[in-house]
């Protein structure tokens, strides 16, 4: 991996603002910080005003494990293009398929509340109904370990069988074949007709998108880990701050930021 904010990232960024270019982003984790309670998660106002000052030069987007609804509250208009749901809700997805979802989901749901309520809510799990989506967050319980094991217990006996995604103390549960991040990202690209992106995300929900093999889409990851498949990190998501800064000076042909500006490697 590279740091996308020294020179080499830095090359592959004026790249793409030479081209038409998609600028994706999730939203826990990347452009809001994790916070303890997920309902308290906000943009910080630097990153609202910068967001801005880019979507008024480029194409942009928040794809997100977040319902639309939800995404819509916390963005407040600062991106226009919202896909929630890990990548099956916001882009017009067959009626067929988001009835289907929902269902599933609801059975889910009900399977969970006959079954396992008291369980989870001993181990201090919160479940959180998306529509199209479950999640169980377990960030505020005392014994995380305990809580986590409780989840997966529960998980196994769901049917049908949900697709898994981890998160950062929460496990999401999706219907199996369901639009995921990755297909989102190309779908949007197509629908814009957009010849390049950048996707920025935190965690394991999205190497959906950053295991894509397609040339045209730069990737990047909030802190540096061995196993993702992105191309480049950023050290701490307070960063996603400079990058937007960067591009929106990079589209004026103004003067860029520093690299004494810069917090994190200064290596390629």
């Amino acid at each position: 991996m590279h740091y996308l904010l020294a020179s080499r990232g830095r090359r592959q960024l004026d790249l793409l603002t030479g081209t038409p270019t998609l600028y994706a982003f999730d939203f826990d984790g990347t452009l809001a910080r994790i916070v303890r309670r997920h309902q308290d998660a906000r943009l910080a106002r630097p990153i609202r005003e910068w967001l801005v000052e880019l979507g008024k030069r480029a194409f942009t987007a928040v794809i997100s494990g977040r319902s639309v609804a939800d995404l819509h509250i916390r963005v407040a208009g600062a991106v226009p293009h919202l896909i929630g749901n890990h990548g099956l809700e916001g882009l017009h997805a067959a009626p067929q398929v988001l009835r289907q979802a929902r269902e599933t989901c609801g059975a889910w749901k009900r399977q969970v509340e006959n079954g396992f309520s008291s369980e989870l809510a001993r181990a201090g799990v919160l479940v959180e109904d998306k529509t199209y989506s479950l999640a169980f967050h377990y960030r505020i319980a005392g014994r995380k370990r305990a809580a986590r094991e409780a989840v997966f217990t529960m998980l196994a006996e769901l049917h049908p069988l949900p697709r898994i995604l981890i998160g950062k103390d929460i496990v999401n549960v999706i219907p199996a074949g369901a639009p995921h991040k990755g297909v989102a990202l190309l779908e949007l690209m197509h629908q814009l007709n957009l010849r390049a992106a950048l996707y920025v995300g935190d965690d394991e929900t999205d190497e959906d998108v950053f295991s894509l093999s397609d040339a045209r889409i730069v990737t990047a990851r909030i802190g540096k880990k061995k196993t993702t498949a992105a191309k480049f990190f950023l050290v701490r998501q307070s960063e996603i701050t400079l990058l937007l800064r960067y591009l929106v000076h990079a589209y004026d042909n103004n003067e860029r930021p520093t690299e004494s500006d810069s917090v994190g490697p200064s290596g390629g």
